[in-house]
Parts: structure tokens; C-alpha cells; sequence
């Protein structure tokens, strides 16, 4: 976490005309949050051109470090607000809800000027989820080719596969794509190439350092995790990315009267919530195996799930699936909370 709320991750925009830079001082501390944005994301300077009516300057200042700014005005976690000086006094700055209103407001057409290949070299990006194609757009505008290369049909990794359509509109995704590609004409998308070993289809390592002068893996999180625990491969136990994914996929599962969620995370609640849309309104709970003070998922994230009738059961732990023709069954155990582990959180 220390690293992530770094100072030193940052980049300080440029003073504006006719102002001092102290950006060099030894005093000099960025905003707080755009230190707690993951990508640096300028907040400051994209609000005071809000105030300004300058808004073609705030959505420059938005997209500099996030090609994905619609995507992110609609399901950003905003980790940038309960940062913000204001939240201790009057309430944080809605920033995301900010961004949203620039991006809506210059419309799906707005674009930054395009920008050319600048540079004999070319790069691959392996993986076209959030960080391949901001690392595509990055060295685009530093004027390389760059070749992405994505296994699937589709451009946008977990974005595109792993949020459901009652979270981000259908198109906003597309919207913030075609935008990136127009203003970089440099980045050639290669869909249906997975990397692989040599001759197994696809695309090898050893191609790509053949074909380009560097290679950059951005291979994402595309696999679920197992509970790991007896009955767990039964095939009617399914991890929540591959859930979300079929879903996004347009695969319309036949579910049972009764389904369970496993986890506490955001994952946990846009695979709950999906789930009661896809079970005609029947019985939808989530376990967890902390209490309701750790549970990790957003507030937001949570409330919305409670208002559609989702259970939430608080201290059980997995420990077993058993199952025959007539379902499954999860054996749990209660647990109470111990000692903080090393990321601060008390074990079960």
C-alpha cells in the first residue's frame, strides 16, 4: 500500500502561464488525490478547468494517464475522493462524477488530435485489457508503432468480460476504444492471437522478439481462483470471473432456486447481483467468511446489492461440497476473527 500511495508516482502537470513552479521545491507535495489515483490521474487541474468552462482542457488533463475515462467516470472505485483535503470538512469532491460530466459533455466524437509514428521501432503488448492498451496509447504518443495482440474476439480485457451491463452501459467501453484508436493510428490490433508455445497456434514469445523490438506482457487476471477445498471441482462450482465472463459473453446459464457467492469483494457482488437477474427474483446469498466491518467491496457496491434482496451471511468459511442429482450442498463452519495478518486484516 506504501507504494501505491507513493508521492513519487506522480507527475506534476506543468505550472500554468504566468505562474511560479514549485513542483522542484523540496516542500512541494501533490494533491492527495491524485497521489491516491492509481494512474496519477491530474484531478486538480481537470477540476479548476471545470470551474474555468474550459472543457476540452479538463478532458486533456483526464485523458493523459487513462485512455479509459468514461469507463472509469461510471465504476472507478475513486480511491482519489476519500482522499480529497475536503472529505474532513464540508465532504470530498465528487471527483469521478466530474469526470463523467466531461466525457458526456464533449460526447462519444471528442478526440485529441492524432498523433504519428515518430520512430522506426516497434513494441508489442501482449494482453488488451487496461494496462496493455494504456501502455499501447503511452508509447504511441512517445511515437512507436505498437502491434497488441489479444487472444479473444474482443478489445478490453476485464473491462469488456468482467463488468456486467447494469454497471457500465453498453457502448461506454466502445466509446473510450475507438477514441484511443483514433488518435493513435500507430497501434495495429491483432484479435484471436493468443501467445503460446511454439507451433500451438497463436503467437510465441520468440516470434513476437523476432517480429519487434520489444515485448511488453500484460496478461491480466483472466482465471478465477478455486476455494480449494473438497468437492470444489464439481463442475456446478463456478469461479466468479468465469461467471461474469459467460455472462458478458452472452451466455444465459439456467441457475437453481438457490445460488451462493463465495467472497466479500467487488467480484462477489457483480456476480450476486447478476445472478438474482439471471434466478427470475429467487434466493441469492453471499458468504463471507470476516464480519460486515471487513468485508472488502464498496459501499456503494454493497448497498445496491442489499436493495435487490441479496443475503449477506457474515463469519462462515467453506470448508466442504458434497452434491448428487439434486444439487450441491457447502458445508461451513463459523468463524470469529483473530489476529491482523500482514496486510493489516484480522485472520479468520
Amino acid at each position: 500500500m506504501d507504494d501505491v500511495y507513493n508521492i513519487d508516482r506522480v507527475a506534476p502537470a506543468c505550472a500554468p502561464e504566468n505562474f511560479a513552479d514549485d513542483t522542484g521545491e523540496a516542500h512541494f507535495v501533490p494533491a492527495p488525490c491524485q497521489v491516491a489515483c492509481p494512474v496519477g490521474t491530474d484531478a486538480p487541474s481537470y477540476i479548476a478547468h471545470i470551474w474555468d468552462g474550459e472543457i476540452e482542457k479538463a478532458f486533456e488533463a483526464i485523458t493523459a494517464t487513462n485512455p479509459f475515462s468514461s469507463i472509469c467516470g461510471r465504476v472507478c472505485d475513486a480511491p482519489c475522493e476519500p482522499a480529497c483535503r475536503r472529505a474532513d470538512s464540508d465532504g470530498a469532491i465528487g471527483i469521478r462524477n466530474l469526470k463523467r460530466y466531461v466525457m458526456e459533455k464533449l460526447g462519444k466524437d471528442h478526440s485529441l488530435p492524432p498523433v504519428s509514428v515518430s520512430r522506426p521501432e516497434t513494441v508489442a503488448v501482449v494482453g488488451s485489457g487496461p494496462a496493455g492498451l494504456t501502455a499501447a496509447q503511452d508509447l504511441a504518443v512517445a511515437g512507436f508503432e505498437v502491434h497488441v495482440y489479444e487472444m479473444t474476439d474482443r478489445l478490453g480485457g476485464m473491462m469488456v468480460w468482467g463488468i456486467p451491463a447494469f454497471r457500465l452501459p453498453p457502448g461506454t467501453i466502445e466509446e473510450d476504444l475507438n477514441r484511443m484508436l483514433t488518435r493513435c493510428p500507430g497501434i495495429k490490433i491483432h484479435l484471436g492471437t493468443p501467445l503460446t508455445s511454439q507451433g500451438e497456434g497463436g503467437i510465441s514469445l520468440d516470434e513476437l522478439k523476432g517480429k519487434h523490438h520489444a515485448v511488453l506482457l500484460t496478461i491480466g487476471a483472466w482465471w478465477g481462483k478455486s476455494m480449494e477445498i473438497p468437492g470444489a471441482d464439481d463442475p456446478r462450482v463456478v469461479d466468479g470471473v468465469e461467471f461474469l465472463r459467460r455472462i458478458n459473453g452472452g451466455d444465459r446459464p439456467q441457475l437453481p432456486d438457490t445460488v451462493l457467492v463465495i467472497g466479500g469483494g467487488d467480484v462477489a457482488m457483480d456476480a450476486c447481483r447478476a445472478a438474482k437477474r439471471l434466478n427470475g427474483g429467487k434466493t441469492v446469498k453471499v458468504l463471507y467468511r470476516r464480519g460486515a466491518q471487513e468485508i472488502s467491496a464498496r459501499n456503494e457496491e454493497l448497498e445496491d446489492a442489499l436493495r435487490e434482496g441479496i443475503e449477506i451471511v457474515y463469519n462462515r468459511q467453506p470448508v466442504a461440497v458434497s452434491g448428487d442429482d439434486n444439487g450441491l450442498s457447502l458445508r461451513c463452519v463459523e468463524t470469529n476473527l483473530g489476529e491482523p495478518d500482514e496486510g493489516g486484516r484480522r485472520r479468520p
